[in-house]
């Protein structure tokens, strides 16, 4: 199937890891030039060269990271048809054990870099072709994960300015991601945490996490990507405030 991707010119948050460069690598698989952002110069400068695209290096979590990762993107490309909103996970962690710095680097992780990216990319993308944003959130909008209390609560925001903005930015459509367990560095680190806590290995941890997912086992990168490619894409014209599970069926809540 023909996304009708060729040509278009995405910005892709957390872009040379993880989701985000599942995202990036199909998008380019389907002919659309991708700016990756990242923090590590290194590792982005390798995955734009791998994937033919621009390097990107900016911090979303501080006040100009998002505004100056938008721009570079723009005069990279020659302007912007579509925006990937990922950004790492925020810290882990119970409601008595996060202190006070914690949650401010959750929320300028994970709520205010969205907010500005969005708010920096849109003037760009109302110019594009066929614009769209996808926002990559949590399995945790629709069920709360434990230990994991700051993305319980903000990644249900982002769901909420999803809902919001599909009526307030359109015809620019925006979408959202849901994964569940994807076979990430950032899940492999949570599966580590928990093992540590509950005194086994992190491979009996994966165990019993797979025991919960109909599908028996983690997503991988490349699944997730190429969902995130089909929402952006124009083969989904008529998709707009979606918030899409990728989950292997683990959240059997009703939408």
């Amino acid at each position: 199937m023909d996304l009708g991707l060729a040509g278009r010119r995405a910005l892709v948050g957390a872009g040379a890891s993880g989701i985000g460069n599942g995202i990036a690598a199909a998008l380019a698989g389907e002919g659309a030039r991708v700016a990756l952002i990242g923090r590590t110069a290194e590792r982005v400068r390798a995955e734009a060269r791998r994937l033919g695209g621009v390097p990107v290096v900016a911090d979303l979590s501080t006040p100009d990271g998002p505004s100056g990762a938008v721009a570079a993107a723009v005069a990279g490309m020659g302007g912007l048809d579509l925006l990937v909103a990922c950004t790492g996970g925020p810290p882990s962690g119970t409601f008595e054990s996060l202190d006070e710095a914690a949650w401010e680097t959750a929320i300028n992780g994970t709520l205010h870099s969205v907010l500005r990216l969005i708010r920096a990319g849109l003037p760009h993308l109302r110019a594009g072709v066929d614009p769209s944003i996808l926002i990559v959130v949590s399995s945790s909008v629709r069920e709360p994960i434990p230990g994991l209390i700051a993305s319980n609560v903000l990644r249900p925001g982002l769901a909420g300015l999803i809902k919001t903005l599909t009526a307030e930015i359109a015809p620019v459509r925006i979408n959202g991601l849901a994964p569940g367990r994807i076979a990430t560095d950032r899940v492999a680190y949570l599966d580590g945490v928990r093992a540590k806590a509950a005194g086994v290995t992190p491979d009996e941890i994966a165990r019993r996490s797979q025991a919960t997912i109909p599908l028996g086992r983690y997503g991988e990168i490349a699944e997730i990507g190429r969902v995130g490619a089909f929402l952006l894409s124009p083969a989904s014209s008529f998709v707009t405030g979606a918030i899409v599970p990728v989950d292997g069926g683990m959240v059997r809540s009703l939408p």
